[in-house]
């Protein structure tokens, strides 16, 4: 099957494989989608308790968390979901002719559909916690998109090389956590000392996740600059990404 010659039919195929990800995925599960909630319940609980007397300049605390979770749950999510998507299908891959782009793009599908089902639990508590509605919050959905381009790509990379060492996924589960406290979800970048801000300023979650503040915390227009680094860093990653996979994916077939 051709992409670009039958785009309806590979839209279709994405489609299916998004589902069977989800059925698969909530398979004899009572609360289905809402488990997505527990984790970041959780850090929301841990933070508020421990951190909301040491950060009580923060107006709205626990809004200033969950607008930082709402990225990283959709970011973690989906790579998540990605990374085995070829190594969890070789049967499918070794007996039906179909684009490989096409398994981690359900992988991509299946998130967004989970996201989009956690954002009404997330809203009714970001509600509760104060959050103001105003025009800027339209410009969430552009940035979700940005945002779940950037995630793509990035796991698109280890994706293509978990075919080929089995100890990529293994050792993301474990770099996460430090990907997680390197953001700005739980505190301020103000509190990090100057000369290490450098590292937050590197790490890509924390534009998106700033860039977010400011549309549901702040309630305010994101500057120039905010739009053209999101965008930026979305096109790279995607770039790289499908650079990366293009070029591994030729002896995916060898490595089962």
């Amino acid at each position: 099957m051709s992409v670009f010659k039958d785009p309806s039919r590979f839209t279709r195929l994405v489609v299916v494989l998004g589902i069977k990800n989800l059925k698969l995925k909530y398979k004899n599960s009572i609360f289905g989608f809402l488990w997505g909630m527990f984790n970041p319940i959780i850090y929301l609980v841990i933070f508020s308790f421990v951190f909301g007397n040491m950060f009580s300049e923060i107006d709205r605390y626990p809004l200033y968390v969950l607008s930082g979770l709402l990225l990283w749950t959709l970011f973690t999510t989906t790579s998540v979901q990605i990374i085995e998507s070829i190594t969890r299908n070789t049967g499918v891959i070794k007996s039906v002719s179909i684009p490989n782009i096409a398994l981690p793009l359900g992988g991509l599908y299946s998130s967004i559909v989970s996201f989009l089902l956690m954002l009404i639990p997330f809203s009714v508590m970001m509600a509760i916690f104060g959050m103001r509605i105003g025009w800027e919050i339209l410009l969430f959905v552009p940035l979700v998109v940005l945002f779940s381009i950037f995630t793509f790509g990035v796991s698109l990379i280890l994706t293509a090389f978990n075919v080929y060492f089995r100890d990529v996924q293994i050792a993301w589960a474990s770099f996460m956590p430090a990907i997680f406290y390197a953001t700005p979800i739980a505190y301020t970048p103000e509190i990090i000392p100057e000369k290490f801000r450098i590292i937050i300023q590197l790490n890509p979650i924390h534009h998106y996740v700033s860039f977010l503040r400011d549309l549901i915390y702040y309630n305010r227009m994101p500057d120039a600059f905010s739009w053209l680094v999101v965008v930026a860093i979305s096109v790279v990653s995607m770039w790289a990404g499908m650079t990366i996979f293009n070029k591994l994916k030729g002896g995916f077939i060898s490595q089962f």
